[in-house]
């Protein structure tokens, strides 16, 4: 990564709280929705085209609009609106269920010899102990750059180096592979990218910020300034 967006994520480490929503992660998109009138949404179906002032679905319906948003992860953006390609950054996780933590601070143990493949580690129910049932340990073994469905073998072995005999204890939950994990941040690195593609149609997402769900949504925060200062009329 660039040392940039590294000068970015420490400082945000060192001078801030890290946080997750007690009820998931679900909880963010929920909570944006909220407000919104039952009517608005249309959830579950595929747009193929973008328009000043319109959006197209795969069913053949055209949404207008005045100003349209395109606020989704990197490569669906370039694809819908022509943009250039975005690269994309990997990343598993393998999650472990425990009777008892590894550890029972809040924080995050990071592989300090990079050999992986786990790159750090935290125990989520330390920090939400909504995430497990009372009396175990929900645990989080990220791998961030990496896309292998079948890395708990090796993932174990590692721990089992970190925390003894314990780690033979837990019971492997899942795997998690995404593809498109984050857009990439190698240099060189321009954070807060221009997020009017042409007019009225505007692009915000964390390929345009830092990458990260911070980025995602400060970059909608800015789109929305952006369209609410152009769209006051005078009184």
């Amino acid at each position: 990564a660039s040392s940039r967006m590294f000068e970015v994520v420490l400082r945000c480490l060192a001078v801030g709280d890290s946080a997750v929503p007690a009820a998931g992660m679900q909880a963010i998109p929920d909570q944006l929705a909220g407000r919104l009138p039952d009517s608005v949404l249309r959830l579950n179906t595929t747009v193929t085209g973008v328009d000043n002032g319109s959006v197209t679905t795969a069913t053949g319906d055209v949404v207008r609009a005045q100003h349209v948003v395109v606020a989704t992860e990197g490569p669906a953006a370039a694809s819908l609106l022509g943009l250039p390609a975005v690269a994309s950054r990997a990343a598993s996780c393998v999650w472990f269920a425990a009777e008892q933590p590894p550890f029972a601070q809040k924080l995050i143990a990071l592989d300090g010899s990079n050999t992986g493949p786990a790159l750090n580690v935290s125990v989520m129910t330390n920090v939400a102990p909504e995430y497990g049932p009372v009396g175990a340990a929900l645990v989080a073994a990220a791998s961030p750059g990496r896309a292998d469905a079948e890395l708990e073998p090796a993932v174990r072995q590692q721990l089992r180096g970190w925390w003894g005999a314990q780690v033979d204890q837990w019971s492997h939950l899942r795997t998690d592979v995404i593809t498109h994990g984050q857009p990439a941040s190698g240099p060189p690195f321009h954070p807060k990218r221009r997020q009017l593609v042409r007019d009225g149609i505007f692009v915000c997402g964390d390929h345009r910020d830092t990458p990260s769900i911070q980025g995602a949504l400060y970059s909608g925060r800015r789109v929305a300034e952006t369209i609410l200062a152009t769209s006051v009329t005078p009184t």
